[in-house]
C-alpha cells in the first residue's frame, strides 16, 4: 500500500510540474485560416497541410518538442494566460478567436532563427514555414 500512495503522491507531483502540450485541431485551424486560407499562395497553403502538426511540431519527436515557432507559440500562450481549456470547449467563441489572432500577429514579428529570414513573418512571406520544413526540423 506505502508502494501505492508513493507511486500516486509522485505521479501527482510530475503532472503539476509537466508542461502541457497546445497541440489540438482547433488551434491548427486557426492557423490555416489566418495564413493558409483564401489569399494565401497555393503553394503555401499545400505546405501548410502537408505539415499538419509540424508547423509548430517536429516529426519524430515527443509533442512537447516543439520547433522554434512552436516554441515561442506556447511561451506566448502561457505568457498571455490564454484559456486554453475554454477555448477548446468553445472554439467559435470571437473573443477566444481575437486573442488568437493578437498572439499570431506577435509572434510575426518575433525572430525565427533564420539568418535569411529574420521573423517568422519573413519566412511566411517566402512561402516556407514559420518554424522549420513539412517536418519541423
Amino acid at each position: 500500500m506505502k508502494k501505492y500512495s508513493l507511486a500516486v503522491a509522485v505521479l501527482c507531483v510530475a503532472t503539476n510540474f509537466a508542461t502541457p502540450a497546445f497541440a489540438f485541431k482547433q488551434l491548427a485551424d486557426q492557423f490555416k485560416a489566418k495564413y493558409a486560407g483564401e489569399k494565401a499562395n497555393a503553394d503555401f497553403k499545400k505546405l501548410v497541410t502537408d505539415a499538419n502538426c509540424y508547423v509548430c511540431h517536429i516529426k519524430g519527436e515527443s509533442k512537447k518538442k516543439r520547433n522554434p515557432y512552436g516554441e515561442a507559440l506556447h511561451e506566448l500562450i502561457e505568457d498571455t494566460k490564454f484559456p486554453i481549456k475554454d477555448y477548446k470547449k468553445d472554439s467559435k467563441n470571437e473573443k477566444y478567436i481575437a486573442q488568437l489572432k493578437e498572439i499570431f500577429k506577435k509572434l510575426e514579428g518575433m525572430e525565427s532563427g533564420d539568418k535569411e529570414h529574420k521573423t517568422f513573418a519573413d519566412r511566411m512571406k517566402a512561402d516556407l514555414l514559420p518554424g522549420g520544413d513539412k517536418e519541423g526540423k
